[in-house]
């Protein structure tokens, strides 16, 4: 039956059927990459596949933007009057310092969290592989 359907549909009906059913596949199409080049997507690829390089570029940009803040933007020989005091906003103790231990703390958490995993998967993968014992002469 469905072969007499067709049989009596013209040209430009199966023409447009045809395109119908291209652009209900196009559209799936077009989500299933919309989903895999998203912004997230694409980052958490990144991540996954340049962890290092991540956590490298992280702690460089950390430790510029640090000595960006903590730097009083003033050479040592200005006389201007506007040097930072020893409790100012450009010291270790002052603002800046008091935002950065927190900091800190919470990237030497993070650091030594990614350490443990790392290690405790490298000694499973290990352990699976079943390293030989050595070996033990009797003589």
């Amino acid at each position: 039956m469905a072969g007499q359907h067709l049989q009596r549909l013209t040209p430009k009906q199966l023409a447009l059927r045809d395109l119908e059913v291209a652009r209900a596949e196009l559209a799936q199409q077009t989500g299933l990459v919309a989903e895999e080049w998203s912004p997230r997507a694409v980052m958490a690829r990144s991540f996954e596949r340049y962890r290092v390089a991540w956590i490298a570029g992280a702690a460089v940009a950390g430790l510029a933007a640090l000595k960006f803040i903590t730097s009083s933007g003033r050479s040592a020989d200005s006389d201007d009057g506007l040097k930072v005091g020893s409790r100012g906003l450009g010291t270790s103790g002052g603002l800046i310092g008091m935002l950065t231990v927190p900091l800190l703390a919470m990237g030497r958490k993070a650091v030594m969290n990614y350490g443990m995993q790392f290690v405790q998967s490298w000694l499973q993968k290990r352990a699976e592989e079943g390293v030989p014992a050595p070996a033990t002469t009797t003589e």
